[in-house]
């Protein structure tokens, strides 16, 4: 037979998983099976009342021959017999001495290939779920994604902070080599001048 799954219908890839789709299956073929075989209805006949046959409603009985077994007659006391009310030996049942029996309600899927409201409603519920997984999987990838670009936009200006230190620090070195070297030449400056005096 043909079936119809919210969760199979809306399948989407990677949120949708065949783990999911077998415990909604579980669930729906639990409670409804995909293939079933429904009983013949058999033609019985209408029930009879009990009591001295009639011989007018035996067909095929050959006339002048009694029903009964020939060692027991029909009435053996001569007393007439006791005639039956119409319509069978027993009085009709009305209503008002038996209780009419209420419809049993079936809580279960019918059997007319249809899913009951309990089965939709758990495959919409496990559908709705899977959903939500997927979109709070999908946000926490996101911002996982964006940690990581602010992490590493992080260490590269951790790298360059340390360039720059060591930018600085080499100028400051140049910079003390160059009074030095200037100290130098003033002072091979003054010794010069001194020595042309002389």
């Amino acid at each position: 037979g043909k079936i119809y799954l919210p969760y199979l219908h809306e399948w989407k890839h990677p949120q949708s998983h065949l783990s999911g789709l077998i415990q909604v299956m579980i669930v729906v073929f639990g409670d409804e099976p995909p293939v079933f075989s429904r009983p013949i209805s058999a033609s019985y006949p209408p029930y009879q009342a009990t009591g001295p046959p009639n011989t007018s409603y035996m067909p095929g009985m050959p006339g002048g021959i009694s029903p009964y077994p020939s060692g027991y007659p029909p009435n053996p006391s001569g007393y007439p017999g006791c005639p039956y009310p119409p319509g069978g030996p027993y009085p009709a049942t009305t209503s008002s001495q038996y209780p009419s029996q209420p419809p049993v309600t079936t809580v279960g899927p019918s059997r007319d290939g249809t899913i009951s409201e309990d089965t939709i409603r758990a495959s919409l519920i496990s559908a709705v779920s899977d959903k939500l997984r997927w979109r709070m999987k999908e946000e926490m990838d996101r911002a996982q994604a964006e940690l990581n670009a602010l992490k590493r936009t992080e260490e590269d200006l951790k790298k360059g902070h340390q360039k720059l230190e060591e930018m600085v620090t080499r100028l400051d070195q140049e910079v003390a080599e160059v009074d030095k070297n200037i100290e130098l030449l003033k002072k091979k400056d003054e010794e010069l001048s001194s020595a042309l005096e002389k």
